[in-house]
């Protein structure tokens, strides 16, 4: 004797199966989730422990957390090699200003190492400066030269100072450092110089020590 099932048994044996195949597909995802929210608050709780030890270790005896291998976080450097930077001064003067390198500090200001200033006038007089390392402001166009400045001047004379400040825009100069200088007509040195108009005008003061040479100063 057989046994054929109804239809509606068929259908309810089938959705068994179905029920059986779904159901545990559903508890793994469960699993899955939970695990991840899990291991989320697992990292979450061990760095609250560390950042509370390594805070809290602040007393005489106690434990220091130290990290070692760790890369440290240094910023961006806006660093060029051979700039040049050039204009024109108040009077329409021709200037440049070039450097080995040079480092950004702010918006408008750059420091300079191995760097050279020169100032022309539309006469075709000029004057140098050389110095180790130095500071622009390309904004109200102020140099500042340090560690060992030199200074040329059209005509064969130069000067020789620790620090020297320029304006560029007035073609102004000074130093006040002791400064020694030579030239055609001879030697000298002073306690500090100024310079105006591109060197229309040079004023040493303090203590100032002068020798010619003979037959050079008529």
């Amino acid at each position: 004797m057989s046994f054929e099932p109804k239809p509606r048994e068929l259908v309810q044996v089938r959705g068994g199966q179905i029920r059986l195949l779904v159901a545990p597909v559903a508890r793994y995802t469960r699993f899955v989730a939970l695990s991840k929210h899990f291991l989320l608050l697992a990292i979450l709780a061990a760095v609250g422990v560390v950042v509370w030890i390594a805070s809290d270790n602040t007393g005489e005896g106690s434990g220091r957390l130290v990290f070692t291998g760790a890369q440290k976080n240094v910023s961006l450097i806006n660093e060029m090699k051979s700039p040049h930077y050039q204009g024109v001064d108040a009077q329409n003067q021709p200037y440049s200003v070039t450097a080995k390198k040079a480092i950004q500090k702010d918006e408008h200001t750059v420091d300079m190492e191995s760097l050279r200033a020169d100032l022309m006038q539309n006469d075709g007089a000029w004057l140098a400066l050389d110095a180790a390392s130095g500071e622009l402001n390309s904004t109200t166009k102020q140099l500042q030269l340090m560690g060992g400045v030199t200074v040329f001047y059209e005509g064969g004379y130069e000067f020789r100072s620790d620090h020297v400040h320029v304006d560029i825009d007035k073609g102004n100069a000074d130093g006040d450092s002791p400064v020694e200088g030579q030239g055609p007509t001879g030697t000298i040195k002073a306690n500090s110089f100024s310079l105006v108009n591109r060197g229309e005008i040079i004023r040493f003061n303090g203590s100032v020590i002068t020798t010619l040479y003979p037959n050079q100063h008529e």
